[in-house]
């Protein structure tokens, strides 16, 4: 049995008329009631009473219709389901990230986006550091990362894409003598102490960072590491230091801090999505498509802090 020989005896037993029924169908008729002569042989029951007047249903046929209907509907589902899982609008998605990938609007617009446009795809959400995720990956927690720093090994097992980047900007504690200005040159932070994030977790920026204070005349003298944003924020409100952050976390306006573009620092904390290779899954290209759209048009707000900064008073800024 087929699910061809269930439409046709449906459109039959619907219309009662074997000529109408083939003109729906868009087919012959001659072929139309070899068909349905085939699925009575298989049922080993007549459907249909085939008179002058007309066809009627038997009571098998009349037993059979409502069973007929309800398969060819399930088997609809399944299609459209099917459809809708290769097109990316059903499904799961597991997806980890780092505290930067919050800030800045991207993710939580993307979030949003899929609430409200395609509420069959079941996201979950890991905040994990970059080690972390990549343990995550092999041992199979997780589809997709958001992460700034790549496993070292990663161009073997990973593919990683670039999205966005932040640039790195300065944060000072509100009563530093450099807060009142509204821009600081990276030669005026030289004999400040710093509040460093530890080179493991993000490489590259660590090295790009330490570079250019080298090249402004200063090595950086880190009094404290710390990993999260928010606990350099916090240590940096406690007087502990100034430190390099992304310009994003200006947006959450913590109180005793105050956020400043650097003249001579040109860093960016750049944001990477990362799965694994070889891994084919619709749900996760339609994510990563809606990230690299709203991290293309969204404008992230200016640096602030709790108090608007006066003129520039002689930081030599350009």
């Amino acid at each position: 049995m087929e699910l061809r020989h269930l439409r046709y005896f449906v459109a039959v037993a619907e219309e009662l008329h074997f000529g109408r029924a083939a003109e729906r169908l868009h087919i012959a008729q001659p072929p139309l009631s070899r068909q349905i002569r085939d699925l009575e042989r298989e049922l080993g029951e007549p459907l249909l009473e085939r008179g002058a007047r007309g066809v009627t249903l038997t009571a098998a046929g009349r037993a059979f219709l409502p069973e007929a209907r309800l398969v060819l509907a399930q088997a609809e589902r399944a299609r459209r389901t099917a459809q809708r899982a290769a097109a990316g609008e059903t499904g799961r998605l597991r997806v980890g990230f780092v505290e930067a990938a919050t800030y800045g609007g991207v993710l939580h617009d993307v979030l949003g986006f899929f609430r409200l446009h395609l509420p069959n795809i079941g996201l979950s959400l890991f905040e994990l550091d970059p080690a972390q995720q990549a343990d995550a990956f092999r041992d199979g927690r997780i589809d997709l990362g958001i992460l700034h720093a790549p496993p070292p090994d990663a161009a073997r097992w990973l593919h990683v894409e670039a999205v966005y980047g932040v640039r790195m900007i300065v944060a000072l504690p509100e009563a530093h003598a450099l807060a009142p200005r509204a821009r600081v040159a990276l030669g005026d932070l030289a004999d400040e102490p710093f509040v460093l994030f530890p080179r493991p977790s993000a490489p590259a920026l660590h090295d790009e960072i330490v570079t250019r204070c080298r090249r402004a005349g200063f090595e950086p003298r880190v009094v404290q590491e710390a990993t999260g944003w928010h606990t350099v924020a916090g240590l940096v409100a406690a007087g502990i230091g100034v430190a390099f952050v992304p310009a994003s976390l200006a947006e959450l306006r913590r109180p005793g801090v105050a956020y400043r573009p650097v003249t001579g620092l040109t860093a960016e904390l750049t944001l990477h999505v990362a799965w694994k290779r070889g891994e084919r899954s619709p749900v996760r290209d339609r994510f990563v498509t809606a990230l690299k759209a709203v991290a293309r048009t969204t404008r992230r707000p200016r640096p602030r802090s709790r108090a608007r900064p006066p003129a520039d008073r002689g930081d030599g800024a350009a």
